[in-house]
């Protein structure tokens, strides 16, 4: 696989060729790659997951598997402020039944211990924690 350079003032960075295409396919009218880079970045990092399983690596190494059960959200917002990086409370969503979501967490931010805290903080019981490599629920 070739390499590509973007180059500017500041800096140089490689690219493989597929993120090199993928960058330029992103890439919107007169936007700079600085611009396309922080877009794509902002977008995943305040994109909140309301459904299904989320994997996060934590800064103990463990790999945990967390999942909201959004019929038994009510909106109590211990989860979320106990662990901001991981729940968040979007009000928004509070007519869908859909309140809690997760935030995408980037690896070895979050310690397991604080999000198991948070999960049962939750009067409602809605989330669920399993250890990914052993299955077993980490939260009663």
């Amino acid at each position: 696989m070739s390499e590509q350079t973007l180059a500017s003032k500041n800096s140089t960075v490689e690219l493989n060729e597929t993120a090199y295409r993928r960058l330029n396919w992103a890439k919107k009218g007169d936007e700079s790659y600085s611009d396309v880079i922080l877009r794509l970045i902002s977008t995943k990092l305040d994109g909140l997951q309301r459904r299904g399983e989320k994997e996060v690596v934590t800064t103990d190494n463990k790999r945990l598997v967390l999942n909201v059960d959004q019929d038994k959200c009510l909106g109590a917002e211990s989860c979320s402020a106990l662990a901001p990086l991981v729940f968040a409370l979007d009000i928004s969503h509070f007519k869908d039944g859909a309140p809690l979501a997760m935030r995408e967490v980037m690896d070895r931010t979050v310690d397991s211990e604080t999000i198991i805290r948070a999960a049962v903080s939750c009067p409602y019981k809605a989330i669920l924690v399993k250890d990914a490599e052993s299955g077993e629920e980490l939260v009663p």
